[in-house]
């Protein structure tokens, strides 16, 4: 079996420091190297037979635009994605997690999973579920799930070793006023004290629980004002490394390890000894995270940790899009948005349910990876690549206006039972075909039969060629109804117009020959911005820029085929666009089918028939 690997052993305390041997002992055992070293040596003194030529297996090429990870070689690369579970994943960390896994995958090793918990104010088990989900709805599945909790004890006494070495110190400096001490440059009053002292004080800051019994009564405790600092420079040109907060006290509980722990290590302090002792190779961080990277190193160097190397890319920014979760948690709350899946919102549980085809955001992702200059992309831009995606597979069928449709009679003699096969799709032949009802009278949109004159030849799609012999208009001129009949040797490509269609439905009340219906109810649903300005900036105050109109629904008769659509389906109705079945049809609850319009990156919907709001 393969070597699995355990972190080492906790240590706690003063009286618990390890030898120089247990260190390197720790140190080897984190090392993803010396684990594959050793299972290949146990399996050549257990007599097993090694292919030597199988051990570094082939990587597939880079996909463009990604760079390969420096000093990285196949089954020795161990990457991470830690997410505070403190909201719910959005498209930013999307890309952290899609490049994570390609690495991991690229190269044969593994992807952890690691929940950065040491801010029990913000974090709930609600958060965290759901991102699993979210991974699992990404495609992606990690090696390992790990929690930084799970090192609560390792990483204080680290921070025990940092106080011993002289290298961090206790400091009860207000926070308004460490803030101003750091920009000047200026040191703290506290950072000269003793080492005995500053471990008495983060003993206690350790220890003090919320409350406290006195005399039968409990008496609550304050937060306390002392945090542990890093005693690196105040005077560095790099504001991370002036004596950066490394241990701080919440007296909130944990949603794991309850009361156990009054005080807590910042993502600073943990993240690079976690990364070093769960044998992280490379950690990825984005650009913003550029001068923390020195402050990172330097918390390994100190502790005497092993390095792990960091490879930088950019996060992922779009235009018109909120990615705060402040300010997403506000959209939820005051109602502007039915919760944290609606398709407006930039979760990745949003914008899969508005129809991004995964295969289309893994491949714009990587196509971005490489790269390190921060933009704000145009969605237009990756709805135009997602489209490419859906339109292999989108099924094509009709859909007309409810209420803004013109009737169009046909002077042929067209049976209640006349059908004709046509294919799915144009270019995929083994996707099938679908059966289209003929009849004697027709829908089309309202607004293609504006202008129509009799003797004009229009194309009713899937159907043929139809002459117009005869128009009807109400006062106001408005074409209210039409004659036509079918022109079997009419020329297609003559014809100005191609319309689509559907036999007008049977009415409530009525029987035909033929009892099955023509068509089914549909909801169309499209969406806009949530926000007016394309960059919110740091001083604005977004509320002053919500658009008070994201969501409009259209109400159509729908081709009968549509019925047997699924949740999740990605659909054309032709000349309208991409849609994404959001309720599937049921009849007898006379529930409609919900579509979602998926945008396709254009600034017009396809066959001129337009949408009630911008095309995005």
């Amino acid at each position: 079996p393969a070597l699995e690997y355990t972190p080492p052993p906790a240590v706690t305390g003063t009286d618990a420091a390890a030898s120089p041997a247990e260190r390197l002992l720790d140190m080897m055992a984190s090392s993803p190297v010396i684990l594959q070293a050793t299972q290949l040596a146990v399996d050549i003194v257990c007599n097993t037979t090694v292919d030597i030529s199988g051990v570094t297996p082939a990587m597939e090429e880079l996909v463009p635009g990604m760079n390969g990870l420096e000093g990285a070689l196949p089954r020795l690369v161990c990457t991470r994605f830690p997410p505070e579970h403190s909201g719910y994943l959005h498209i930013g960390h999307a890309k952290a997690v899609l490049l994570n896994n390609y690495y991991a995958r690229r190269y044969h090793d593994r992807l952890i999973v690691r929940f950065d918990d040491t801010n029990p104010s913000k974090e709930k088990e609600e958060f965290r579920e759901s991102i699993l989900s979210d991974l699992g709805l990404l495609g992606v599945n990690s090696d390992r799930v790990t929690f930084t909790s799970d090192y609560f004890d390792t990483i204080r006494g680290y921070a025990i070793r940092l106080i011993e070495a002289g290298l961090a110190y206790m400091d009860d400096t207000p926070q308004e006023v460490m803030k101003e001490e750091r920009m000047m440059r200026r040191g703290s009053k506290q950072s000269q004290q003793s080492v005995e002292e500053c471990l008495t004080l983060f003993h206690e800051l350790c220890n003090t629980h919320a409350s406290a019994s006195s005399g039968g009564k409990t008496k609550e405790v304050n937060v306390s004002p002392w945090c542990l600092r890093a005693k690196i420079s105040m005077t560095c040109d790099n504001g991370t490394l002036r004596d950066p907060v490394l241990y701080r006290q919440n007296l909130t509980p944990h949603h794991r390890t309850l009361s156990t722990y009054v005080a807590y290590p910042t993502y600073d302090l943990a993240c690079p000894i976690v990364d070093s002792l769960e044998g992280v190779s490379h950690a990825l961080r984005t650009t913003e995270y550029n001068d923390r990277d020195e402050q990172y190193a330097w918390i390994q160097r100190a502790l005497n940790l092993r390095r792990v190397r960091i490879h930088a890319f950019a996060r992922l920014n779009f235009r018109y899009a909120v990615l705060s979760k402040r300010k997403l948690t506000k959209f939820v709350e005051n109602g502007t948005v039915t919760g944290w899946d609606d398709p407006r919102f930039p979760t990745v549980r949003g914008v899969l349910r508005r129809g991004v085809n995964l295969e289309a955001l893994r491949m714009f992702t990587l196509s971005q990876g490489a790269s390190k200059n921060v933009v704000n992309m145009e969605w237009n831009k990756f709805w135009a690549e997602n489209k490419k995606e859906l339109d292999k597979d989108a099924k094509r069928y009709m859909a007309i206006d409810a209420t803004r449709h013109v009737k169009l009679v046909m002077e042929d003699d067209v049976g209640e039972n006349e059908y004709k096969l046509t294919a799915y799709h144009p270019k995929d032949p083994s996707l099938g075909k679908r059966v289209v009802r003929l009849g004697k009278e027709v829908m089309l949109e309202q607004m293609d039969t504006e202008g129509m004159v009799v003797g004009e030849q229009i194309v009713l799609m899937r159907w043929g060629v139809v002459e117009i012999t005869g128009v009807q208009t109400n006062d106001a001129g408005v074409i209210t109804e039409l004659t036509g009949k079918v022109k079997p040797d009419g020329n297609v490509k003559e014809a100005k117009r191609k319309l689509s269609w559907l036999c007008c439905p049977q009415i409530p009340g009525t029987v035909r020959k033929n009892s099955h219906p023509t068509t089914i109810p549909c909801e169309l649903h499209e969406f806009d911005n949530l926000i007016t300005k394309e960059k919110l900036e740091e001083t604005d105050n977004f509320e002053d820029f919500i658009n008070p109109h994201t969501l409009a629904t259209t109400i159509v008769h729908g081709d009968v085929g549509l019925r047997n659509l699924k949740k999740g389906e990605v659909i054309q109705l032709e000349r309208r666009g991409y849609y994404r079945v959001d309720e599937p049809y049921v009849g007898n609850d006379r529930k409609p089918l919900v579509l979602f319009m998926v945008p396709d990156g254009k600034s017009k919907a396809m066959g001129g028939l337009k949408g009630k709001l911008a095309h995005h």
